[in-house]
Order: structure tokens, then C-alpha cells, then sequence
């Protein structure tokens, strides 16, 4: 029994102006009305009510990822495993009803510190996404938002507490100059999570990067070349990965981390092998910064 999917993330984040200008104003992502300067930026990428939660606030921080599952009985069994470990679990007041954000939830701090939160039930809405933007559309529903990837003190334990606790599965490896990477998937996406050893100034407790999957590969053409055109920094250039064949660039976020825009992701089956890859890409993917000294 496992994590479903990844459902959504939430940051602090203290530039919110530039936050909105980078996923509104130049990638055309749809956020909800805000109806004061307290009140998070609400980023919508299909059916969910929101995918990505930016709040105001004096510092950025990572303030919550968020998983999904399919009933309680998974959300109950998931928390029992958790608290087994030693971990304290904070089951989340979810309201009333016709507010709440989930049926049912609880959170967690990991060993690296990273504020994970488990949900049942998430909410939907109604109302169709607008269409006509930079992206044509998303690749989510049953696959969730995405993946993460999460820097850890000590890699190896950070494997085992989300394979043999969370019941995530092994999808494969990438080990390059000094970096070891675990690959970890929950549905067929080839992988929801991705954990990696302190390397290349990051530490544990750093989060690396958001990956959101884009519907066609001229979705991520046309972003890569906005994004240039504006001048925001790169992480890495426009490439291709060895492990799930994802064509991708990443931008960095005014938070400090990257979100990934990529397509083409492979589907993992009960036929998938497990490798170990001696290069994160196949080309590209060159530490870049784009238009700024």
C-alpha cells in the first residue's frame, strides 16, 4: 500500500509579485481571484482546485507537499506506518464541508525536514480551466501533478523510510559526478518522487526542483523561448534525460529552487527493468543561466 500521487505544493514565498509575472503573466498559468494581500496565490492546472499554493510570506520555504490517496483505509494504514517510525502525525482540522480542501488529511515532517502532507479526497471544480494560454494543457489526472525532487542528509535512510513506509517503488538509478539519485514511482509516471545524496552546494533539506508535465513538446518550445525572451534565469538548458526520456528545461523560481516544464515522460509497467544510468541526459540540460550576468 502506497501514496497515490502527487497532489499538489505549497510554498512561502516572500516575492509573490514575481512569482505571479513568471507562472501568469509569462507562461499563462490560470490563478484564482484573491480577495486580499493576505490570501495564497492559487495556481489551477486542471480539474483540482489548485495545484500549486503560493503564500506571502517573510521568507521562502517549502510549506507543504502534498500526496493523495484513494480511500481511507490507505490514509489510515499510511499514518499508522508513519507514527510507527517515530514520527509525529498532525491529523488536519478539515472544516466544514463546503470549504474543506480534502475529506480527510494528515502531516508530517520527514528526517530532512520536508512538511509532507497525506490526503484523501481532494477538491475538484466545476468550472473548466481557461484555455487559450502558452500551454495547451497539462499531464495529470490518475499520474498527479508531477514530481519532486528532494535533497537528503542521509540518502540512503531517506530511500527506505519512503520505499518501505510510503510504499513508493524503485524506478531506477543515476550516479554522475558525485551525485546519487534514486528515481521512485506510486502510479505508472516514472517517477512521482526522485531522492538524491548532498551534492553540487545542495544539502540536505533542500528541495531541487518541481516537474510538471506539459502536453506537447511545442508546449515546452514556446515556454523555453518566452522564458528567454524575459531574460529569467535557467537551471539547466533545453535537453533530454537518459531515464524517462522527458525533453525538458528548467526555470529557476524566485524562491531559489527550479520547476521543470517538460513531455514525453516514459509509463512504468510490470515490465519495466531497472538501470543505472551514468548521465542524467541524453543532450542538453547545460547549467545555464539565460539573459542575466
Amino acid at each position: 500500500m502506497s501514496v497515490s500521487r502527487l497532489g499538489a505544493l505549497s510554498v512561502d514565498v516572500a516575492d509573490l509579485d514575481s512569482w505571479r509575472y513568471l507562472l501568469v503573466d509569462l507562461l499563462g498559468l490560470e490563478a484564482r481571484p484573491r480577495t486580499s494581500d493576505d490570501e495564497p496565490l492559487l495556481i489551477r492546472l486542471d480539474e483540482h482546485h489548485h495545484r500549486i499554493a503560493l503564500h506571502p510570506a517573510a521568507q521562502d520555504r517549502i510549506r507543504r507537499i502534498t500526496w493523495e490517496v484513494d480511500s481511507p483505509e490507505q490514509l489510515h494504514t499510511l499514518a499508522d506506518r508513519v507514527r510507527a517510525e517515530g514520527v509525529e502525525v498532525e491529523w488536519v482540522p478539515t472544516g466544514d464541508p463546503e470549504t474543506r480542501s480534502a475529506v480527510a488529511a494528515f502531516r508530517f515532517d520527514d528526517a530532512d525536514g520536508f512538511p509532507n502532507e497525506i490526503c484523501f479526497g481532494p477538491t475538484m471544480d466545476h468550472l473548466p480551466l481557461a484555455r487559450g494560454g502558452l500551454i495547451s494543457g497539462f499531464v495529470t489526472g490518475e499520474l498527479g501533478l508531477g514530481h519532486v525532487v528532494l535533497m537528503c542528509k542521509n540518502y540512503p535512510a531517506a530511500v527506505d523510510f519512503y520505499t518501505r513506509v510510503l510504499g513508493f517503488r524503485l524506478s531506477d538509478y543515476i550516479v554522475w559526478d558525485g551525485a546519487d539519485a534514486t528515481f521512485l514511482h506510486c502510479n505508472p509516471r516514472h517517477h512521482s518522487l526522485a531522492l538524491m545524496n548532498e551534492c553540487f552546494n545542495f544539502r540536505g533539506g533542500d528541495f531541487n526542483h518541481l516537474m510538471i508535465e506539459v502536453a506537447s513538446l511545442d508546449d515546452v518550445g514556446r515556454a523555453y523561448d518566452r522564458i528567454n525572451a524575459a531574460g529569467i534565469d535557467l537551471k539547466m538548458t533545453f535537453g533530454r534525460h537518459t531515464n524517462d526520456g522527458v525533453t525538458s528545461f528548467y526555470v529557476a523560481t524566485p524562491s531559489g529552487f527550479g520547476i521543470e516544464i517538460g513531455y514525453g515522460g516514459d509509463l512504468v509497467d510490470d515490465r519495466w527493468v531497472v538501470k543505472t544510468y551514468r548521465s542524467p541526459s541524453r543532450w542538453g540540460h547545460e547549467p545555464q543561466k539565460a539573459g542575466r550576468p
